[in-house]
């Protein structure tokens, strides 16, 4: 197949994917209402309590260890008390992990490796952008989850090349030298998934800083003025595929630049990625994962 020219709008992106999945109502209305400073966690406790699942997933995640630091060790029964421990800007990395799940088969290898793949890379982003002492934790959380979320959409509608890109990534048949990912989508679907992801993050209305670190962590200079969050996700990226989470797998690849990059010790950096190893396997769990 020759390449085919990159799409320059939204509107060429849409004709070629369709229309964008919609997240559940339920997500839909939180995400809109969570940003909103007038919104009362009463208001937020009911919006969740219509939906058994998420209601489910949010008291699973403020009764684990992850939120419940800091608190007694009794378990929280009911949202309001959830939403308490959890606080509004966890309670959207909650909601939205909740949306990226319900996209993802997990039957699908492909499908589960982009997801244990989006969480260690929303983990590493957290704790990248804590290390040099920003207060954006939950945002860089978010940024990390969302930030391959195109893939998964081009999966759904382009099954056979997506998987077989990623399935090769997974087996070994790719190599540092070799085209990346987003060289491979163009020419084999005609767009990316950095240009589907934020197009996808525009339409459920995520916010800025998302869109950007989805449009830019595969060339995040192009971004730096605006943003530091398209930086941290790339480092996180490559973090992640150290860790060996999801179809790129590189337990050999050099981090040296991202621990100059947050003036990391030695041991200071060791420590860093054996945390994310240890909260990616916590956040697996939670959401039912091995």
């Amino acid at each position: 197949m020759h390449p085919v020219h990159p799409p320059r709008s939204n509107e060429e992106v849409l004709r070629l994917v369709g229309d964008i999945p919609p997240f559940p109502r339920v997500v839909d209305r939180l995400v809109e209402r969570v940003k909103d400073p007038h919104a009362t966690m009463t208001e937020l406790a009911e919006i969740i309590s219509v939906d058994p699942a998420l209601s489910a997933y949010v008291l699973r995640m403020a009764n684990s260890p992850l939120y419940r630091r800091g608190y007694a060790a009794a378990v929280t029964l009911t949202v309001s008390r959830a939403l308490h421990i959890l606080g509004r800007r966890a309670l959207e990395s909650v909601v939205l992990s909740y949306a990226l799940k319900s996209l993802l088969r997990p039957s699908s290898l492909v499908e589960s490796l982009l997801w244990e793949h989006c969480v260690a890379v929303a983990v590493a982003a957290s704790e990248i952008i804590r290390r040099v002492h920003s207060k954006q934790m939950e945002t860089a959380y978010v940024c990390g989850l969302l930030h391959d979320v195109g893939k998964v959409i081009l999966n759904a509608r382009f099954p056979d090349p997506m998987r077989a890109i990623i399935q090769d990534q997974y087996n070994d048949n790719w190599e540092p030298g070799n085209q990346p990912s987003v060289v491979l989508e163009k020419d084999r679907m005609g767009v990316d998934h950095c240009q589907v992801g934020a197009v996808a993050l525009d339409v459920w209305q995520c916010g800025e800083e998302a869109v950007l670190s989805c449009a830019y962590h595969h060339r995040p200079r192009d971004a730096a003025r605006r943003s530091i969050l398209p930086t941290v996700v790339r480092m996180a990226d490559l973090v992640a595929q150290k860790l060996e989470y999801g179809p790129v797998r590189r337990p050999e690849l050099d981090l040296s630049a991202v621990q100059r990059a947050i003036k990391a010790a030695d041991k200071d950096f060791t420590a860093l990625l054996e945390g994310v190893q240890a909260r990616v396997q916590e956040v697996l769990q939670l959401f039912g994962d091995p």
